[in-house]
């Protein structure tokens, strides 16, 4: 049996990417490990997942005392190698990653890399150069790259949950029983909310409830639910508002536009399922260079996070302009990349000489 270790963490934009790769693994008969940090999410989300998990003790930033558990953590990291002697080592950035990929690079493992984001961070950014392949989600970042280094640089796409892959709109809006002259905005900003977002949907309010034939499914995120819910005077029976949704991918197939953050998985499963959409990205970790590519390819419209107001304004001009929407969903065909974790695992040169 094949035996890999993949490293990330700090936050889902990271993690839950490596633990759809995980997932096809297994499904190849293939051992996995994960080790992170013990301080950040990945320690609660990865073992709930049902995957084995090492927390090891590092921190960000360039402090005396988080240098020195860096360098204690790739000793951990050495020794973790001796122990499990993994056939590859698979990266998904950020600095959490670094301990475990110095530790393969010192004894001669494959190194496997993989960036979600269209501008790379440090960590994948420096260790592309010494892997064994670099999967990137965008082409714009494989053209960034130089062409002495393409060669080892894969366009895969971001691995994305299986459910975006199987879900259909028609099948998903009848399950729904939504009419057919109803359009259907899906609001989302993130598992924690997003307050710009909320503050504007709440100021458009009077206006999303006159409008009949607009049903809205409203996720405030779960900090900003029960605040929400005392400001919301009256709502339209169809309507729904919840902290979250665990059936994202059913409702946002069935949506007609999504309103969102800009996230890498975001972006990915957007264009998974050529969803017509508006982006209020955050002004950092990315998000506004992820969403710049979708704008440029005619997918989105981006509006700036204090101008989250305008975005409804531009949605309420649009949600009905069937022109409008077909044309953006059309926009991004040539950007889909199919099944980024199948792609990744036909990539790996773990493969050969089974018996």
């Amino acid at each position: 049996m094949r035996k890999v270790i993949l490293t990330t963490g700090g936050t889902g934009g990271h993690i839950y990417p490596a633990i759809t790769l995980a997932k096809k693994l297994i499904e190849h008969d293939c051992e996995v490990l994960f080790v992170g940090t013990k301080h950040r999410m990945e320690k609660e989300i990865v073992p709930g997942e049902n995957f084995n998990f090492i927390g090891l003790d590092i921190l960000s930033g360039k402090s005396i005392k988080s240098i020195y558990k860096m360098v204690v953590a790739i000793i951990d990291s050495l020794k973790i190698l001796k122990k499990e002697n993994p056939d590859a080592i698979i990266g998904f950035g950020n600095y959490i990653s670094v301990p475990m990929i110095v530790a393969g690079l010192l004894k001669r493992k494959k190194i496997y890399l993989h960036e979600q984001n269209v501008k790379m961070g440090f960590a994948n950014n420096f260790f592309y150069h010494f892997s064994n392949k670099l999967f990137v989600s965008f082409e714009e970042t494989f053209n960034n790259i130089p062409i002495k280094y393409q060669p080892k640089v894969i366009v895969t796409g971001n691995p994305i949950r299986e459910d975006f892959y199987n879900v259909r709109k028609k099948q998903e809006r009848e399950k729904l029983k939504l009419k057919q002259n109803e359009k259907m905005l899906l609001v989302v900003g993130g598992s924690l909310g997003a307050k710009s977002i909320n503050d504007a949907i709440l100021s458009k309010w009077e206006k999303i409830f006159n409008e009949k034939n607009i049903r809205l499914y409203w996720a405030t995120g779960k900090n900003n639910y029960s605040e929400i819910s005392k400001k919301i005077t009256k709502i339209k029976q169809e309507d729904v508002v919840k902290p979250y949704f665990e059936n994202i991918a059913e409702l946002m197939a069935a949506s007609d536009l999504l309103i969102s953050r800009g996230g890498a998985s975001t972006i990915s499963e957007i264009i998974q399922l050529l969803k017509p959409s508006i982006i209020i990205p955050y002004n950092y970790v990315g998000q506004y260079d992820n969403a710049r590519v979708l704008e440029e390819n005619g997918g989105t419209k981006i509006f700036e996070d204090k101008d989250a107001e305008n975005a409804f304004d531009f949605m309420f001009n649009i949600i009905n302009d069937d022109k409008k929407l077909e044309i953006m969903s059309s926009n991004m065909k040539k950007m889909k990349k199919g099944n980024a974790a199948e792609r990744m695992l036909r990539e790996l040169d773990i493969w050969r000489n089974e018996k």
